[in-house]
């Protein structure tokens, strides 16, 4: 009887102590309290438009240089846009030429900034590259 008592004893500090920690939500690895996370942006690319650089370090705003070639996208087409943004739904006409061409931003460019060819004739995509580098807030 009373090793029944000490083993509820004992059970019973053991839930209690479980309590008194804290726990990470699950599916998190534990983290070093003074460690900043940072999510990363992968840049991605196509043969038919590129930014240069395709990845910052930094949150800094720079200019990059955006290239295109729409007969490495596969369509007959004579002139195409170029659409910029920090989505594929949130976007500008950014320049607008040729099958071809080449161009530099402002130093508004930065990691997740999403560069859009499309063809100009109907408006089809053609093909994106997207900025990579930390996920600024």
């Amino acid at each position: 009887m009373r090793l029944t008592r000490i083993a509820t004893l004992v059970a019973t500090l053991l839930v209690l102590s479980a309590c008194q920690r804290e726990s990470a939500p699950l599916g998190s690895a534990p983290s070093d309290k003074g460690a900043v996370e940072t999510q990363v942006i992968a840049a991605t690319s196509s043969p038919a438009i590129s930014v240069d650089p395709a990845t910052m370090k930094g949150c800094d705003n720079l200019v990059a240089t955006v290239k295109w070639d729409a007969n490495k996208a596969d369509v007959s087409t004579n002139s195409t846009e170029i659409w910029v943004g920090p989505s594929m739904t949130d976007i500008k006409l950014f320049a607008a030429g040729g099958t071809q061409g080449e161009i530099q931003t402002g130093p508004w460019t930065a990691p997740g900034t999403h560069f859009i060819l499309k063809n100009k004739e109907g408006g089809k995509v053609l093909a994106e590259a997207i900025v990579g580098g930390p996920k600024c807030h």
